[in-house]
């Protein structure tokens, strides 16, 4: 049976790319969004009465997730057990899976209504820039909280025990850039303290790649960083160069 689903919105974040996305919501608590309507969906009364929840649900597609000839595995490596043990795929929140949805919790800011209709402005995210949203639902603590809960493999919030420094340079350009991007040098230092390294790298600290210089992309900027042992040290911050016409 075919099913088919209709995106009600796009979703705009600061994670231009995967590589650096948190692996779960809320562990950048700063990390901006907003959700934008399609028009079909861009309707004042369809989000009336959120404004009053402070959390929301969001059911989106891993829309730049593609496995090899459109198959999907039934085993996984989770970043959670260093990428060298295999679980199941629906034991994992892993995007590669044979209907590639995802589902986060995230704080919901405030409900803007433009003349385009509404605006949601989150924070929290751990979603990829342009992610199509399927759904939004509230977020209910009385039934959402779970507290007896067993946590299987990630029975707490990942510690990396990695220091964030910055250089002169990079914090300059950072408070420069507050000026338009309220707590930047929160989401970055984020970021970098759950150590976007792919998971067999991660918490290494005799890495053989220690000391490169490596990238991420946010906003409209390229963060450059090195790892030393147990010290992320941030480089700068690179304008991205305008896309050709």
């Amino acid at each position: 049976m075919a099913v088919r689903f209709e995106p009600i919105g796009i979703l705009h974040t600061c994670y231009k790319e995967k590589f650096g996305i948190p692996r779960q919501p809320n562990l950048v608590a700063d990390a901006p969004a907003r959700l934008v309507f399609t028009p079909e969906f861009a309707r004042e009364e369809a989000v009336r009465g959120l404004e009053e929840f402070s959390h929301v649900w969001l059911i989106f597609l891993f829309h730049e997730t593609r496995a090899k000839n459109g198959s999907w595995s039934p085993m996984v490596r989770p970043p959670r057990l260093g990428g060298n043990k295999k679980v199941g795929v629906f034991a994992t929140r892993s995007p590669f899976r044979p209907n590639p949805m995802g589902m986060s919790a995230v704080r919901l800011e405030s409900v803007e209504i433009c003349d385009k209709g509404p605006v949601l402005h989150l924070s929290g995210v751990d979603i990829l820039d342009q992610t199509p949203i399927l759904d939004i639902k509230p977020y209910l603590p009385y039934s959402d909280i779970i507290p007896d809960a067993r946590n299987g493999f990630a029975p707490a919030p990942p510690r990396t025990g990695l220091e964030v420094q910055f250089s002169e340079p990079a914090m300059a350009r950072i408070r420069e850039k507050e000026k338009t991007i309220p707590n930047l040098l929160s989401i970055i230092t984020g970021i970098l303290e759950n150590d976007p390294r792919p998971a067999y790298r991660s918490g290494r600290k005799s890495d053989p790649e220690s000391g490169r210089i490596s990238g991420i992309r946010l906003f409209d900027f390229d963060l450059k960083w090195t790892v030393e042992k147990d010290v992320i040290r941030v480089l700068d911050l690179e304008d991205q160069e305008p896309p050709l016409i």
